[in-house]
């Protein structure tokens, strides 16, 4: 994506309480850019969700987004549905409970953001995750 302008839905698919692991967000740090060191590996995707080793911030960059904000944790049944800035700074813990959390993840792009060739030597993402085709959300009609 040439700019970071996408929005990101999380559909509950089982009740998200405190104890298995819900996402948890730093309120307003998609305003601040946070970059992190390294570069990430290629297929990253396929070990990223069980544990995050690339692209993770600093503590002192943590920290600095934490001075005037706090991490919420949005819980709900099964069928919630969470919608926060692709830039938001969210990430989870580790499930202390019998009880699984599963969730559905989606982002959705502007067709005004369309994806490009990267900015860099990196091939392009696979097209399961990263789609190049463009279909506008029509408004509804009565």
């Amino acid at each position: 994506m040439p700019r970071m302008r996408a929005l990101s839905v999380s559909v509950f698919l089982t009740e998200s309480h405190e104890f298995n692991d819900p996402l948890m967000l730093i309120q307003r740090s998609q305003e601040t850019y946070i970059r992190c060191a390294g570069s990430t590996p290629e297929n990253n995707y396929e070990n990223s969700l069980r544990r995050q080793e690339y692209g993770v911030p600093a503590q002192a960059a943590l920290e600095a987004l934490l001075e005037d904000e706090e991490i919420v944790a949005p819980k709900g049944p099964a069928g919630s549905v969470l919608l926060f800035d692709c830039n938001t700074m969210h990430g989870s813990n580790g499930n202390l409970s019998p009880t699984p959390r599963v969730n559905l993840f989606a982002v959705y792009n502007s067709i005004q953001n369309a994806m490009i060739e990267p900015f860099c030597e990196r091939p392009r993402r696979h097209e399961f995750l990263a789609e190049r085709t463009l279909e506008p959300i029509e408004p509804l009609t009565d």
